[in-house]
């Protein structure tokens, strides 16, 4: 670094130049700086500020992106403590400082924090484990923070060890020599598998402040930059480890703390010994050529030795045991299994033989903590994409704004259920925002009994609607299986139209008829002992139920029949809403019906807790019966803006066009396998909801339920996540995100189809 760039102003001139450009009136005192030139000031009313002059090169931008990311973190990460920025005379953050010589310094003041730096404190597991607990904090808080100055080019970035290596040869052999091997291990890194943002860049213990035991804010955000994330919690545990007579103990701890927090993948947990000892070997040639170019400037060579040190120490122990030590810190599945049989109910199910331990989504994929990448070929709830950035973006800046109820008024709601009930045929134009599908359910139970006054109702068999008391008792998928109580004698049960194993089959014209004959009986019976009709409620497209659609004829028949007997038809589209079938952008469409009311759930909120009930406005003015309605958390503002952001992109970017262009690539590449593998009985569904059914013969439609398990165990193994449905469990369901790609449709066809070939082999 050329010396004429350091700034280098004596106290008087420092508390001159900070009364003048900044109106603070102090004794100014040195603090230790590498680059920079920094002062503590100290007013007459004992107030503390700290004045920076910035070295002579330095751009603006940069300063400007340092004091952006500091307002940023006083608003997401208020938990801990920051600088904030004093404005100069003029009302700018940035002043500019002349010295004697004439030269020109950038200068800025922040406020002096409280507390002890991290060096002085006790090294307990407690603290360090609060400062990886902080820098998450942090690399949290800065994930959507974005600043033209990040993208500096900077000297103690980790990307550039190579310039640090410049200065090896001032190094004595024997170090030498360890910084040569330690810098191959660097050398070998992939960065393109890493995730980058903003980082703090330089949690060394004399930037990390703590009272009591646990860190409480971070100072000197001069090395901030726009790198690698996971380069944070390396450059934190690297000085964590330093005199510990077990470093890598010490860094196991900042690292599994900060994991917790913000998970780390397996490129990333693979990366982090070496990003430690390249932070090291940067530290120890820094510091050589500094005690040549400082001379004596003890803030240069605080570290030195302690650095020497423990690269002697790494050096002595096997690299690799490092590397699974520190990765088996920050990825304690059967730890966290065992917490989670401990604390959390048992009746809560894993998917897989094997759990799978996930800590990251992106649009179709799902990534554990191991780093592998799982395409995600059958969660709905993500309905465009496992954390679109569009959807993330909406939550983050209405949480960051207003989050409110429906008490008050915000334009969100309407500006949402104007979109909403757009998309639906007429008379549908009342909403309801809730919770859940299951909050919606219950809510389109009370509608219906509102405008009825009856409470008997139809549903279907092995049909599914949520889970609250209420539902349970209309769900024979619930209420029929293990542990219930079977139907309460309000519940009428119809027969499910399965066009594979029900008594009416594909290709049978009278399957409608026969299938709505059934509601037509139930409906004559509660007319001859003089019991009133609420109305029918169904899957659009059963899903539980096995993925199946409806024959032709029969819900308008259904409908017309309800609505007869004085019924409401409820149309129950949480799982096959919002462009899913391709085709139509609700199920209920595909048979040229119009519900009285449709519930909304998954899809909607793409992982967001969001339900919505649409209905007429004849339904909404008999509920409307002088009972107020109100959901706490139903329709404020952040889920009405998440619901928009989910909808203009499932419009904007053509989920439905592409979830039918894709489900019929998919849908012929299943039939293919159909033809080739005995053991699928059948292939059905539309778009991007697909079955298969597998049996163990194809003449007696025997269900393969231990099969599809076994398919479906190894297709996650293969890095393709599937799961299960139907009466018997053998039905295999794909209902992916919707930017499942065409590519993603021929790798699962691939897979599916080696397994398969597996299970016919003898």
């Amino acid at each position: 670094m050329p010396e004429n760039t350091t700034p280098c102003f004596e106290s008087a001139a420092a508390a001159a130049l900070a009364a003048d450009l900044f109106g603070i009136r102090g004794e100014a005192s040195p603090l230790p700086s590498e680059r920079d030139q920094n002062f503590l000031l100290t007013g007459a009313g004992g107030e503390r500020f700290v004045l920076k002059f910035a070295k002579a090169d330095e751009e603006r931008g940069v300063l400007e992106f340092q004091n952006a990311a500091l307002r940023h973190l006083q608003r997401r990460a208020d938990t801990l403590e920051f600088p904030h920025v004093i404005p100069a005379r003029d009302g700018q953050e940035i002043a500019s400082a002349h010295d004697g010589t004439g030269r020109s310094f950038l200068t800025r003041v922040v406020t002096w924090l409280d507390g002890d730096v991290s060096a002085r404190a006790p090294q307990t597991d407690a603290l360090l484990a609060s400062l990886g607990t902080a820098l998450a904090q942090i690399d949290t808080a800065l994930a959507d923070f974005s600043h033209p100055g990040m993208r500096r080019v900077l000297q103690w970035d980790l990307r550039h060890v190579g310039e640090a290596m410049a200065h090896l040869h001032l190094l004595p052999q024997e170090l030498r020599a360890i910084v040569t091997r330690f810098r191959t291990h660097w050398e070998a890194l992939d960065w393109s598998h890493l995730r980058h943002g903003v980082i703090h860049g330089d949690a060394n213990d004399y930037n990390v402040l703590t009272r009591h035991g646990r860190v409480t804010g971070l100072i000197d955000f001069g090395d901030m930059v726009h790198t690698a994330l996971v380069c944070e919690p390396a450059i934190g545990a690297a000085y964590t480890m330093l005199d510990k007579p077990d470093p890598l103990h010490a860094a196991a701890t900042v690292t599994a703390s900060y994991h917790e927090r913000y998970p780390l993948t397996g490129a990333e947990l693979d990366a982090l010994l070496p990003l430690i000892a390249a932070r090291l070997c940067m530290s120890a040639c820094y510091s050589a050529h500094n005690a040549i170019a400082k001379r004596g400037d003890g803030y240069q060579l605080i570290s030195a030795a302690p650095v020497t040190r423990l690269l002697r120490q790494l050096e002595a122990l096997p690299w690799e045991e490092c590397r699974e030590r520190l990765r088996a810190a920050a990825t304690p599945a059967a730890s966290v299994l065992a917490a989670r049989r401990r604390l959390l109910g048992g009746s809560l199910k894993l998917s897989y033989r094997q759990p799978r331990h996930m800590v990251r989504g992106e649009m179709q994929y799902l990534f554990d903590a191991e780093g592998r990448r799982y395409l995600d070929a059958y969660n709905n709830v993500p309905h465009v994409g496992h954390c679109h950035p569009r959807v993330v973006a909406a939550a983050a800046a209405h949480m960051a704004t207003l989050n409110t109820n429906t008490r008050y008024l915000s334009e969100l709601p309407q500006r949402y259920a104007e979109r909403l009930t757009a998309t639906l045929p007429a008379p549908l134009r009342v909403c309801y925002f809730v919770n859940s599908g299951s909050e919606a359910n219950e809510l389109a139970l009370r509608l219906a009994r509102a405008h009825t006054g009856a409470r008997e109702l139809v549903v279907l068999q092995h049909a599914y609607h949520g889970n609250t008391s209420t539902l349970i008792d209309i769900s024979p998928y619930k209420h029929d299986g293990p542990g219930g109580a079977g139907a309460p004698p309000w519940v009428h049960v119809a027969p499910l139209p399965d066009l594979y194993r029900g008594a009416f089959r594909r290709g049978d014209a009278a399957a409608g008829a026969g299938y709505a004959a059934g509601v037509a009986a139930i409906i004559a019976q509660l007319r001859e002992r003089r019991r009133a009709l609420c109305g029918y409620i169904a899957e659009s497209w059963p899903s539980v139920g096995g993925q199946l659609d409806f024959p032709p004829g029969y819900l308008a028949e259904v409908y017309r029949l309800v609505r007869a007997a004085g019924g409401v038809c409820i149309a129950d589209e949480v799982q096959t809403g919002y462009g899913r079938l391709g085709g139509y952008f609700w199920g209920f469409e595909a048979y040229g019906v119009v519900p009285d009311i449709v519930v909304l759930g998954k899809p909607i909120g793409n992982g967001h807790p969001l339900g919505a009930v649409v209905t007429t406005p004849q339904i909404a003015a008999s509920f409307d019966n002088g009972m107020e309605y109100f959901s706490t958390f139903g329709g404020n503002t952040v889920s009405c803006a998440i619901g928009s952001a989910v909808l203009e992109v499932v419009q904007g970017e053509r989920l439905q066009a592409h979830a039918l262009d894709v489900g019929q690539r998919l849908l012929a590449g299943l039939h293919l396998l159909k033809d080739r593998h005995t053991v699928i009985g059948d292939v059905r569904g539309s778009g991007l909801f697909l079955g298969i059914e597998l049996v163990r013969d194809r003449g007696t439609r025997d269900p393969a339920t231990a099969a599809t398990a076994r398919v479906i165990d190894a297709m996650a193994d293969a890095g393709v996540l599937l799961g299960s449905e139907g009466p018997a469990h053998n039905v295999i369901k794909l209902r992916p995100p919707l930017p499942f790609t065409a590519a993603d449709a021929d790798m699962l066809l691939e897979q599916l189809d080696r397994i398969l070939s597996r299970l016919d082999a003898p």
